[in-house]
């Protein structure tokens, strides 16, 4: 993930293209831009913060896809989460009630003495790591809410480097 992270930056977004992708986003969606320059300025500088170091092509090409299944315009946080998606090809992370049932599974498998069955994620392991020996002992409704608290924090730390934004350069931009 560190050279998909390290390719984006080479490929930045300039101003003018940020430009034309707010343009794009506002005219496909019928949306009209704000019409006094500091609204208009606010708007671009809000957007050019989240995706600054994103591809106009890639960031475009995601925009599409979400203008066709979306009936309401994408936030720049949502294009960005779902263009750092569409990039890294990472599949999305199980609600924490899946992962309890998958978690439920792999005990039961092992301790019968079976080679797991289901593909552990990088959330779930590092769920079980942060439960320690606990988490083996893990099987009422009481244990499940830990078990999903804690599945959500792991989450929240791994979904918060993924879709991290690199700071912006200093100039804003100036329409």
């Amino acid at each position: 993930m560190k050279n998909d992270k390290a390719e984006q930056v080479s490929k930045r977004m300039t101003k003018e293209e940020l430009i034309e992708l707010v343009d794009q986003a506002y005219a496909t969606y019928r949306l009209e831009m704000p019409t006094k320059d500091e609204d208009i300025k606010a708007v671009l500088n809000a957007w050019y913060e989240l995706l600054h170091d994103l591809d106009l092509q890639d960031t475009k090409r995601t925009f599409r896809n979400l203008a066709v299944t979306k009936e309401f315009m994408p936030r720049p946080g949502e294009l960005r989460r779902a263009t750092i998606d569409a990039l890294t090809k990472i599949p999305p992370f199980d609600d924490a009630l899946v992962a309890w049932g998958k978690w439920l599974t792999l005990s039961q498998e092992v301790n019968s003495g079976m080679p797991p069955s289901i593909e552990v994620s990088e959330v779930l392991s590092r769920t079980i790591q942060s439960l320690g020996q606990s988490a083996y002992n893990l099987h009422t409704n009481s244990d499940r809410g830990v078990f999903c608290s804690m599945y959500e924090k792991v989450l929240a730390e791994l979904e918060a480097d993924k879709y991290a934004v690199p700071d912006p350069p200093s100039k804003k931009i100036a329409q």
